[in-house]
């Protein structure tokens, strides 16, 4: 589910006018008031009145439940995360909660971004995102957006001499899983400028033509 904020009137810290924001939780109120979870511009997870709010779209998976709280409120959100605890323990840094959370969010960024989204999170400088999304990718052996990620690497080659950059390395991990001519010639291309990457880089390049 995916919602954009409308209300110029009401002006939100970190929430901006027509962006497109992804729900990761309904509450439902005793009082009849709505609230969406939403991650902010901030990367703040945080619940907002969904009158400030139009629904972009609707897509729920089936996955998603309803749960019931002992203030009479309930609330609807994907099943990997739907205890009672679990807001507390995710704002707590508690690893279960972080790991489900993220498994949540790979999840549904791939189902509800639009291709242009993903490929303009991949040509940002936003580098957390940028990680994310490759893990994502990976996850689901999504091969739409080899090119984006060959422009992506070969730009961080370039500007990181010797780099121990761990998203530069999922960056590689990422194009091993695919067989095209693109991917042949970056890592051709990787293994003559060898000069450019690190033992951890040219380990996968090398196993990617021995497969």
């Amino acid at each position: 589910m995916r919602v954009q904020f409308k209300d110029k009137s009401e002006m939100q810290i970190d929430i901006s006018i027509d962006k497109k924001y992804t729900v990761f939780e309904i509450e439902s109120t005793v009082s009849g008031e709505t609230y969406y979870r939403i991650e902010n511009d901030a990367n703040r997870i945080l619940p907002y009145d969904a009158t400030l709010f139009n629904v972009v779209s609707d897509k729920l998976n089936n996955d998603w439940t309803v749960l019931n709280k002992p203030n009479q409120s309930s609330t609807r959100l994907p099943e990997e995360i739907a205890y009672l605890t679990f807001w507390e323990d995710f704002y707590n840094d508690e690893p279960k909660a972080l790991r489900a959370f993220k498994q949540v969010k790979s999840r549904v960024y791939l189902e509800e971004l639009e291709a242009s989204e993903i490929t303009n999170i991949l040509e940002s400088d936003n580098q957390d995102e940028i990680h994310f999304v490759l893990n994502a990718l990976i996850k689901a052996k999504c091969g739409t957006y080899t090119k984006q990620v060959i422009r992506f690497a070969k730009t961080k080659l370039g500007d990181d001499l010797y780099s121990e950059d761990d998203i530069l390395w999922t960056a590689f991990k990422y194009l091993s899983l695919f067989q095209e001519e693109d991917i042949n010639d970056f890592f051709v291309y990787y293994l003559t400028n060898i000069e450019l990457g690190n033992d951890d880089l040219t380990e996968i390049a090398s196993n990617y033509f021995a497969s």
